[in-house]
């Protein structure tokens, strides 16, 4: 297998893919983002990177550190490398699920780190 296509293929399996986030997450409730009462203008951010970060916003208020919230962050990141709110929140999913001493799981996250440019 090429090299491209090997990391291609580990970037999809450590993202859930933008329309199988609301089944994913069928329990939590999407939380929009607030830009208060006076917002200065209007962002209009795709559809796909809007989903992805209500629910991120929902596991976030659910202080959940899971598997699924790992590969949530994964996605987001695909969308937005340069959200280092999102960076911090994965190192601290791999923390909670035991894999900051995975040497195979670290290496995964520097291979996906430097895939997307973060």
């Amino acid at each position: 297998v090429l090299p491209e296509l090997k990391m291609s293929l580990e970037l999809q399996r450590a993202m859930i893919p933008v329309e199988e986030i609301m089944e994913v997450f069928v329990d939590l409730t999407p939380i929009p983002q607030d830009d208060g009462p006076e917002r200065v203008c209007v962002i209009q951010y795709p559809t796909s990177f809007t989903l992805a970060y209500n629910y991120l916003r929902a596991v976030w208020a659910a202080d959940e550190l899971s598997e699924r919230a790992l590969r949530l962050s994964a996605t987001c990141l695909k969308l937005n490398p340069a959200n280092y709110t999102v960076w911090h929140f994965r190192r601290q999913c791999l923390n909670s699920l035991g894999l900051l001493s995975d040497k195979e799981a670290i290496q995964k996250d520097l291979n996906l780190a430097g895939t997307l440019g973060g």
